[in-house]
């Protein structure tokens, strides 16, 4: 018996490809091995022809999916399934007409990954800027503004460092309101790419240190909320041993830009050769886990696979299999 394809989320890299280079991210350390790729229209279509249903179509992966020339077509064509679409962008690519096409087709929602509030703060995100970002963020508030409409919403994603938890956390409410965001998650890091990255890493390592950090981001929510601005926030506990995944692999999935199909982007990081990032003072291996391919493949014979039914039981039973256990993301905690 096979199970019908219906999703919670599906996750899709339309491109792998991106300018930002993030200084605590993969693709700073090893762009000289990275693989660029674009999701052919083609493939995406014969994919939402095999759904049953899907609640929301993410656009988001580890490149910029507006890089992906068919990028317009494969959003309109998510969006007339029903499921609630959303664009994550860096912003620099972002044109007139794809905020027109973003505005007429009724995407639900973009949002902007920022690494600082500052253009000095956000120095890390080399190959873009804070400026081009907020250059985006008007063009399509104005694009929004002719047509009257409310959609897109306009979201932030905003990656929390141990300065920016210092310097920066508490000026996150009247910075997105300044921006027209009505939306945020925040999103402390986690994880380093190298020793030398590992300073900017926020993982509280006992209850107390935990506790501090959860407070200020309540905090930061309350206020957020008095502007009207609706702010999420998870955090790692580095100090306590607990397996929860945030990306339900039950009941959603990843396609990379290259027709592979992975329980979660984490599980296929689109570089030659095995990657390795640092979580609580240890170096962990990225794990390779590519189900089958698009190109080869349906999408139905790779979901129903016995093999990935028993990883979607491991973690329906909250039993990690290998690769989960370790993962940083299995420590998030909601605390806002």
């Amino acid at each position: 018996m096979t199970a019908p394809l219906v999703f919670d989320r599906l996750l899709i890299e339309a491109s792998s490809r991106s300018r930002a280079e993030i200084g605590y991210c993969l693709r700073a350390g090893h762009k000289r091995r990275w693989l660029d790729h674009d999701l052919p229209l083609p493939l995406f279509e014969k994919v939402l022809r095999e759904l049953v249903a899907v609640t929301e179509i993410r656009f988001h992966g580890w490149g910029d999916p507006l890089a992906n020339p068919d990028i317009l077509p494969m959003l309109s064509s998510a969006k007339h399934t029903g499921a609630r679409t959303v664009l994550v962008t860096e912003g620099s690519k972002l044109t007139d007409e794809h905020a027109t096409a973003l505005v007429r087709d009724d995407i639900d929602a973009v949002v902007f990954p920022l690494a600082g509030l500052t253009e000095d703060t956000n120095f890390r995100r080399r190959g873009t800027s804070l400026y081009a970002v907020l250059a985006a963020i008007d063009r399509l508030a104005t694009v929004k503004a002719v047509h009257q409409s409310v959609l897109p919403e306009i979201r932030v994603r905003y990656t929390l460092t141990r300065p920016g938890l210092e310097n920066e956390l508490d000026a996150l409410p009247s910075f997105l309101a300044g921006i027209g965001a009505t939306a945020a998650s925040v999103r402390p890091l986690s994880y380093a790419t190298s020793p030398g990255t590992e300073y900017d890493t926020l993982v509280p390592g006992d209850q107390a240190a935990f506790d501090a950090v959860a407070l200020r981001l309540r905090t930061v929510a309350a206020a957020a909320a008095t502007l009207g601005i609706r702010l999420d926030s998870r955090l790692v506990y580095g100090g306590q041993t607990r397996f929860c995944c945030p990306d339900t692999p039950g009941s959603s999935l990843f396609i990379a830009a290259d027709g592979a199909v992975s329980p979660c982007p984490l599980r296929n990081v689109p570089i030659a050769d095995p990657a390795v990032y640092r979580f609580n003072g240890r170096e962990i291996a990225f794990p390779r886990d590519v189900r089958g391919n698009l190109h080869t493949d349906s999408l139905a014979a790779i979901w129903n696979a016995p093999t990935y039914s028993d990883f979607r039981f491991c973690h329906d039973t909250d039993t990690p299999p290998e690769g989960c256990a370790d993962c940083w993301r299995s420590f998030w905690v909601d605390v806002a």
